[in-house]
């Protein structure tokens, strides 16, 4: 009876791992037909099959092929604006391979687009914290500015909100967007230019030159969009009582759509 059973338990094991196996072959056929949800289910076998046969190897290489597959699955998802299934194939997908950085950020832009902007923005941070360990620099960056555009958009939004004559209390609103971006990610040009449009309305014209500097050294974008940082440098020397600075900043500022509004100020300070 012993051996009976002993040859029974052998037969199971080896019948077991050739299952799991038989799975992962059938996997890679379905991946290379493009049938990704046979594929899915196939390599979901195989990673069981492999767990519990101790092979983690097969385990490995079928979970990494699970979270890129249901990355493209939600990615069809989202296209589709079916969000909730969408989200379930990125949450299987970061289950199954924890360190798919690509799946935490579809993640996060999905739940964005269903409007839960205080969930998408902390999965964008999570994304970043992700990435960073991986070295995926790419999805790092993505994830940053998407943090960055959003809190850059609010104070954008508060600051145009009256249109040219913002009041202390937009610019104050404005910062607390500013500060709540530097919760999760280091503040580039397009902040630091809104930190000074707000400390010039504030009438923190010193402290809006520092940030406009700030942003100059760091602006690595088109020249007209520089030409604003300019011109909130301008604004502020100009009323701070450096004529000669403010002249200099509003002649680099008179291109694109502040040519008009840069060569007006010349020409007054150039009476004075």
């Amino acid at each position: 009876m012993f051996f009976a059973a002993l040859l029974i338990g052998l037969s199971s094991s080896t019948a077991s791992a050739q299952a799991y196996k038989e799975a992962y072959n059938a996997a890679l056929e379905a991946a290379k037909a493009k049938d990704l949800p046979t594929a899915l289910t196939k390599f979901t076998e195989a990673a069981d099959g492999a767990a519990a046969e101790g092979d983690g190897d097969v385990e490995k290489r079928s979970r990494k092929v699970i979270s890129q597959i249901e990355y493209n699955l939600g990615r069809r998802e989202l296209k589709a604006e079916n969000f909730d299934s969408a989200i379930a194939h990125f949450d299987n997908g970061i289950a199954n391979y924890p360190t798919n950085a690509l799946n935490y950020l579809a993640r996060a832009s999905t739940l964005k687009k269903m409007d839960r902007i205080d969930d998408a923005i902390a999965a964008f941070a999570q994304t970043a914290e992700i990435a960073t360990a991986a070295q995926d620099t790419k999805t790092t960056r993505s994830a940053q500015e998407a943090i960055r555009g959003h809190y850059v958009f609010l104070a954008s939004s508060a600051l145009s909100r009256n249109g040219a004559r913002a009041t202390a209390s937009d610019a104050d609103e404005a910062m607390g967007h500013i500060q709540s971006l530097l919760q999760y990610v280091d503040a580039d040009s397009d902040a630091l230019y809104y930190t000074a449009e707000s400390q010039k309305v504030k009438g923190e014209y010193d402290q809006a030159i520092v940030s406009a500097d700030q942003a100059l050294e760091m602006h690595r974008g088109s020249r007209s969009d520089k030409a604003k940082i300019y011109f909130v440098k301008g604004e502020s020397m100009m009323n701070s009582g450096d004529i000669a600075g403010a002249k200099a900043a509003f002649t680099n500022a008179a291109y694109g759509s502040y040519r008009a509004s840069a060569e007006h100020f010349l020409e007054t300070l150039g009476t004075n």
